[in-house]
């Protein structure tokens, strides 16, 4: 019995180095590819909109609410005896503008975001670093 608790020991180990192992190999790739088929652009917002939830997470468990305006959650949390101890969560769906390296036209691209930039909240005409494909003028990625 022994014995067999031990290979089952060894067995989860082995199999954990082998997630960790593919995760890394992912992540390489990913950076590869980032690197070698995208350069690093500004981009024009030309529209945010904002939506929060609220989320406590307690063991394995997790709440959430439905979407609503992310100042509403901000009070709910602070003053709503049914959502304290709740975190605010955002969900920030950013469209931008952008000239592609591939022809030197503009194009439009967008991209659902946790949190701002650097923490700090972006408006509609404000700049924002994205990642435009060197071979398909519509296709970017977060910088």
């Amino acid at each position: 019995m022994m014995n067999g608790l031990v290979n089952y020991g060894a067995t989860r180990v082995l199999g954990l180095g082998v997630v960790g192992v593919g995760l890394g190999v992912f992540y390489v790739v990913d950076q590869y590819d980032k690197k070698n088929n995208y350069t690093p652009i500004q981009a024009r917002v030309s529209r945010v909109e904002e939506k929060c939830y609220m989320e406590k997470r307690s063991g394995r468990s997790t709440w959430t609410s439905d979407m609503l305006a992310c100042e509403r959650a901000q009070e709910m949390v602070k003053s709503h005896p049914n959502w304290l101890g709740y975190t605010v969560k955002y969900k920030i769906n950013v469209s931008y503008d952008y000239v592609s390296p591939v022809d030197n036209r503009t194009h439009s691209g967008s991209r659902v975001m946790s949190a701002y930039p650097d923490g700090k909240k972006i408006y509609p005409g404000s700049q924002i670093s994205i990642r435009a494909s060197k071979s398909d003028p519509n296709k970017t990625r977060e910088s």
